[in-house]
């Protein structure tokens, strides 16, 4: 960030100058005192991982919107009315105000990476003021002064600990996990380049927290690797340390007040190459590098392709003795531990089919062959400004809008799902040949039944035969030899699905988002894993200050109008948020919903009764699915809706909502409604 915008940020926070009385000794006068430097912050979370918008956004379950008097009938509802009275934000800010300053600056600092240089000066002025603060950086971010770095050909390794980082977090949400015995983890190991300009590379070890809803986003590194040219020689030397403490704390356990969790790794979550390291096996590009099962691909056109589908699958049993030598290279490390290789090493979709398949097919479109890319460059350009046209409808929900497909190449993982989920159906629709559309649906619809907790078990064989059935034409459409190890992988996927829940449960996507926070951090280019440490260390110093925010949040009051409201003791509001969505009865993009019945609305009016008791007044449209091919469209949320065919407006709570809608307006009277895929709640 820009040395004004970080000022501009410091305006922001409740600076209250020193008794000038008072003899400064160098240490900040503080409303709530620090713990020393050597102990945990059992308030430590490692992610911030709500966006600058939605830090208010915490969960509730307990809120009731009561139906009342309407004129339909439309929806029925069973739940106990209960008064709800504290919507609003004040309390946020009374807790705010108790955070000390000097954590509001570990903080900010911490969030915008500012360079020590212009925090010890910063510090300077603050000094000046009379404020009691330290003189350096380093001491106001409790910056470690020991490394302990591990010699590991051809780079040096730090060793954080799982037990140090973790400890703090399952403290901190103990009440949420005290019913269970098994804290099930996730690993994951990838590449980082440090700088742009150089070979130097990271190879960070994190790990995350499995079917804990409040911890799902939170990312924990254990370890990392520097080294000047290339990654670590030895996977067994690299993952050394981490296995030593992890096969200690699986027998042990960990104790957290007086209570043992155990430890369980459950998802090794990593891209093809850091698959195949970590597995000490052959490359995505050999020809037996499949990790689910055992087909040998045929060199065609310098390629490495695996047409056939129906090969034997790998077993743990296999996998741990070696039976295919034409695939391992050596000892794995993971089977010291007592879990299943194969299920376990999951194949995920952000790699696999975001940057893999999708990315390749629009490859295919825009500058493939004659037979498989669009017609010409005016339905090139077409689909571009209809991708650009569509931003005006995403919701906040999205980090990134629609790009031109001439920006291709600078597309991002998440711009290629929302594209596959959600806005390539309707760009592509009597622009691509039909029988490319087609193709391309297979994979839109399966992928859909696939990352829905509703559909992924119940469809799964329905996914598999359509994601067999992609992988078969997609030989006749764009050649044999583009069944790279990607597109092959899509045939397993649904396997993986039914061991491990939903693709977004196990996908790299938050993994990727740390990576490039710890790539941020990095200030010092002449000692990087030093640095990075330091980062790490000054994060978990922080003492984090929850504010406790009733949700869903009631923002922004309207002011009463007889003409548009007329029960004076009711009071409208603009927006409710909720932990992962908002609600408004204002703004487009966050007006429509489809509830449990399968019916569209859009909310025309948010209620709070003086009993506290919240609705959503709002109004249903006729809608039939968007297509019937290669299945009922309904089924994965996909709807065609007549605009100006709605009802009376009628009152619904909020437990009857199921998704949120992305809402896109075709034609003066059609729109096309996709419901998100994320939970509500």
């Amino acid at each position: 960030m820009s040395r004004r915008q970080f000022q501009r940020t410091m305006l922001s926070i409740n600076i209250k100058p020193a008794n000038p009385l008072e003899k400064d000794s160098g240490c900040i006068s503080m409303e709530v005192t620090t713990k020393p430097e050597e102990e945990f912050s059992n308030n430590f979370t490692p992610v911030t991982t709500l966006s600058e918008d939605t830090t208010e956004m915490t969960v509730c379950s307990d809120i009731s919107l009561s139906k009342t008097n309407s004129t339909s009938t439309t929806v029925v509802h069973t739940t106990a009315e209960c008064v709800v009275d504290n919507f609003a934000s004040d309390n946020y800010v009374n807790d705010c105000d108790q955070i000390s300053l000097e954590n509001k600056l570990q903080k900010l600092i911490s969030k915008y990476h500012v360079s020590h240089n212009f925090v010890n000066e910063l510090l300077v002025i603050l000094r000046s003021e009379g404020l009691k603060l330290p003189k350096d950086s380093r001491t106001l971010l409790k910056t470690p002064k020991k490394h302990e770095i591990i010699s590991i050909e051809p780079g040096s390794y730090i060793h954080i600990g799982i037990e140090f980082m973790i400890t703090p977090i399952l403290t901190k949400y103990f009440d949420k996990i005290k019913h269970t015995s098994i804290i099930k983890l996730s690993l994951n190991i990838d590449g980082l380049p440090a700088t742009k300009s150089s070979k130097s590379n990271f190879w960070p070890i994190l790990i995350s927290f499995i079917d804990i809803h409040e911890l799902s986003k939170i990312v924990v590194p254990v370890g990392i690797y520097h080294g000047k040219f290339k990654k670590p020689n030895s996977i067994s030397d690299f993952l050394n340390p981490f296995i030593s403490e992890m096969e200690l704390l699986l027998v042990n356990g960990l104790s957290i007040n007086n209570k043992t969790f155990f430890l369980n790794i459950s998802q090794v979550i990593c891209d093809a190459p850091a698959k195949a390291f970590i597995l000490n096996v052959k490359g995505h590009n050999a020809y037996h590098s499949c990790n689910s099962c055992i087909v040998e691909g045929v060199f065609l056109n310098n390629r490495m392709a695996f047409p056939d589908l129906n090969s034997s699958l790998r077993t743990n049993i296999s996998f741990r003795n070696q039976h295919d030598e034409d695939y391992h290279k050596g000892f794995c490390p993971l089977t010291k531990f007592n879990t299943n290789i194969v299920d376990n090493v999951v194949l995920e979709y952000m790699h696999n089919i975001c940057l893999g398949v999708v990315k390749r097919l629009l490859l295919f479109w825009k500058k493939g062959k004659k037979p498989v890319r669009f017609l010409n460059d005016d339905i090139s350009n077409e689909v571009s400004s209809e991708l650009i046209c569509l931003k005006a409808f995403f919701p906040k929900e999205f980090s990134r809008s629609p790009r031109s497909i001439e920006e291709l190449e600078y597309w991002k993982a998440t711009e290629f799902r929302s594209f596959l989920l959600y806005s390539g159906p309707i760009v592509l629709k009597g622009r691509l040949k039909k029988s490319l559309y087609k193709h391309f649906m297979l994979l839109h619809c399966a992928i859909r039944l696939l990352l829905s907790g509703d559909t992924c078990m119940v469809y799964n064989d329905v996914a598999n035969d359509l994601l067999r059935q992609f992988v078969e034409e997609y030989s006749f459409l764009y050649g044999e030899e583009y069944i790279t190890y990607n597109v092959h992988g899509l045939i397993h996927i649904a396997h993986f699905v039914k061991i491990h829940g939903p693709l977004d449960k196990f996908s790299a996507f938050k993994f990727e988002n740390y990576l490039q926070m710890i790539k941020m951090s990095l200030k010092n280019a002449r000692f990087p894993l030093q640095d990075v440490f330091n980062r790490i260390i000054e994060q978990t110093k922080i003492e984090i200050v929850e504010p406790i925010a009733s949700c869903p949040i009631l923002k922004k009051e309207i002011v009463y109008n007889h003409l548009i409201h007329p029960d004076p003791t009711d009071t409208l509001y603009e927006n409710v948020i909720t932990e992962n969505c908002i609600l408004s009865s204002v703004n487009k993009k966050n007006m429509y919903f489809l509830l449990k019945n399968n019916v569209i609305i859009c909310i025309k009016k948010i209620i709070k009764k003086a009993n506290g008791s919240v609705y959503f007044e709002v109004v249903k449209y006729n809608a039939v699915p968007f297509f019937d091919n290669p299945l009922v469209s309904d089924i994965v949320g996909d709807f065609y809706v007549d605009i100006f065919d709605e009802t009376d407006s009628f009152l619904i709570n909020m437990c009857d909502i199921k998704h949120k809608c992305l809402f896109f307006s075709i034609s003066d009277v059609k729109a096309v409604a996709i419901t998100l895929l994320h939970d509500l709640y």
